[in-house]
């Protein structure tokens, strides 16, 4: 009898143990074998158990081999390094603070804040230690030494030596570390002093004097130190002691939306020392995620650590900078107004709203200089955000539910914050009103239907006690009935010389108003203070003088709240669209319970009100 093929495209243990009988039965030996009351029954499922956990091993392995496929950390960061990445590793939050010391008896006209002076704070109930980054110098002033803005970072400062040889692996033997704090120190044998190496991901430029080091991620998410061969970079003499000085973060755990005291821990400076804190602590990340590798691995080869395309330098800063939720990038030929030879790109941290002006720098000249094509310019603009007033009316029907309409409520509230969450908050989003109302109406299987608006709104914080120009560029249309403050309205604000809040509408004519309220008679104070195009969302104040701001809605900005001509939007360049206030409405339905006579209960207008 002819030998039956064995079916090898089925690798699950029944289906291996199924074809392995049927193979045995086709021979003339085993034609009327009873497989299931034998003992070679329990040899087919050893073989069968053998096949399937071979097939199942091979399986895994060669997923393990490609980076969209690999499911374990050292395979990922592997296959990352062949295509010359280097992971990110974790980050310690960064503060900012001005210290005094006063009462000082020295007579010298300078002190000197020394790299890694102590600092320590409580933030949720647990205590952290932060230091100094580098010496700060600052002069003698009324008695008194001030340090402005002065940037220390959050960690456990430690020490590691090794002594060189030609078989020593150097390897930092601690997890968390944050890179960006690493230094490496070469102290020759037989000498005091030392030489600072460099860190550095690429070998162009380098030669046989480069005191630079390569670092990469091992086994365990500890990295490992590597020099030179005195052909591409300079080596390290056997003999020579090797430094490494380092933070060990606790990553994202000491960031803090809400301020916190910083104590003086360090030296003894001579005087009595006092601490403000000017940003509370940000930037702390953990370290890079598999999914972050395999986005950014294939990218950073494909820009090839040089910033030429748009996708190059979202790559770069998103690779080499952690403290970051969206990034765009722009060239100059499609900002407003043209700039030619800049490229323009905005960013929006983790924590905050915008970056401060140190992490701007390290961003401009750590991660951009180097790498950024001769004749562009690249500058960093500052998100802007447009925030969505939404007011939606729900309608139910209370027959299919239990709920009331304050459960019906919740649940269309947080409906539209997961909707916002989902789709806006980031650069290039697009708002789609038919998307959020069906959201709504797939919120509760008891809502029939719902009306939705949505209004815009922007806000500018105003420069106090000074006569100052305001323009807004929202770049979208805004709604023009051509009646009396119909598109536009503002929070109050005070101006010179009254004490009385102060708005801005518009006359529906193109002219902006400056008006404030008498017994609830609005009177207009100055009918062109301003103008406003509604074609493209222009608004422009020629002067106001604002002493303070009214700061009931919780904001010290004044908030501006247009009417959009179109209730979709998409932002544009810098611009990130969010949801800021949410007003939901409850009603049952009449057509649902039957109440609604001829079997309609709305009438819907075509006309905008």
């Amino acid at each position: 009898m002819a030998n039956q093929r064995i079916q090898v495209e089925d690798l699950d243990f029944d289906a291996i143990k199924t074809n392995l009988k049927n193979f045995l039965s086709s021979q003339d030996t085993f034609k009327d074998y009873d497989f299931e009351g034998s003992a070679l029954n329990v040899l087919l499922d050893v073989l069968s158990y053998n096949t399937h956990y071979n097939a199942l091993y091979t399986n895994l392995a060669l997923n393990e081999s490609f980076l969209d496929t690999a499911t374990k950390r050292s395979s990922v960061v592997s296959l990352a390094k062949q295509l010359g990445y280097i992971t990110r590793s974790s980050r310690g939050a960064s503060a900012i603070i001005n210290v005094t010391v006063s009462g000082s008896a020295s007579s010298s006209n300078v002190l000197t804040l020394p790299k890694n002076s102590a600092f320590k704070t409580v933030i949720n109930g647990k205590e952290y230690n932060f230091f100094t980054v580098a010496d700060i110098t600052t002069p003698k002033v009324n008695n008194t030494y001030t340090f402005n803005n002065v940037t220390i970072k959050e960690g456990q400062l430690l020490t590691f030596r090794y002594t060189a040889s030609n078989t020593t692996r150097y390897i930092i033997p601690n997890k968390d570390v944050d890179l960006s704090t690493l230094t490496v120190k070469i102290s020759k044998q037989g000498q005091t002093g030392f030489e600072l190496y460099n860190r550095e991901d690429g070998i162009l430029n380098l030669t046989k004097d480069s005191a630079v080091y390569f670092i990469r991620e091992i086994d365990d998410e500890l990295y490992e130190i590597s020099f030179g061969d005195d052909t591409i970079g300079k080596s390290v003499q056997p003999g020579s002691i090797i430094t490494f000085d380092y933070f060990v973060t606790s990553k994202d755990a000491a960031n803090s939306n809400v301020p916190v005291t910083f104590l003086y821990q360090g030296a003894n400076l001579g005087g009595l020392v006092g601490v403000t804190s000017v940003l509370n602590p940000n930037g702390g990340a953990l370290n890079e995620d598999l999914d972050s590798v395999r986005y950014n691995a294939p990218r950073a080869y494909a820009a090839q650590n040089r910033g030429v395309t748009v996708e190059d330098y979202k790559t770069l800063i998103t690779a080499t900078y952690p403290n970051i939720d969206a990034v765009n990038v722009w060239g100059g030929e499609d900002n407003v107004p043209p700039s030619y030879g800049k490229v323009f790109i905005s960013i929006k941290p983790s924590n905050t709203l915008t970056l401060t002006d140190a992490e701007k720098e390290v961003i401009l000249t750590d991660v951009l200089k180097s790498r950024n094509i001769v004749s562009i310019t690249p500058e960093l603009v500052d998100p802007s955000f447009v925030y969505l007033d939404i007011t939606s009316t729900v309608y139910y029907n209370p027959k299919t539910t239990n709920k009331d309409s304050e459960t019906i409520k919740t649940i269309v509230t947080d409906a539209i914050n997961a909707f916002g969450t989902n789709n806006l908050g980031k650069f290039t989003s697009v708002f789609r009103m038919s998307n959020l109302s069906t959201a709504i109406d797939r919120s509760d299987a008891s809502i029939v239907s719902n009306v939705t608006t949505t209004k815009l709104q922007v806000r500018k914080t105003p420069a106090y006690d000074v006569s100052v120009k305001y323009q807004l560029n929202l770049e979208y249309p805004i709604f023009n009935a051509q009646a009396p403050g119909i598109s536009v309205n503002t929070t109050g604000f005070y101006i010179l010389n009254s004490d009385k809040l102060h708005f801005i509408d518009d006359d529906g004519f193109g002219n902006l108003r400056l008006i404030r309220y008498d017994d609830g008679e609005k009177i207009i104070v100055n009918p062109t203070i301003g103008t406003i195009t509604y074609s493209n969302g222009t608004l422009t104040i020629n002067s106001l003088h604002v002493t303070m701001v009214d700061s009931s809605h919780g904001s010290e900005d004044i908030q501006f709240t247009l009417k959009p001509e179109s209730y979709d939007a998409a932002s544009i360049r810098n611009q990130i669209i969010d949801i800021s206030n949410i007003t939901v409405s409850v009603i049952a339905d009449k057509v649902a319970t039957g109440e609604a006579a001829g079997g309609a209960n709305y009438i819907f207008s075509s006309s905008r009100s």
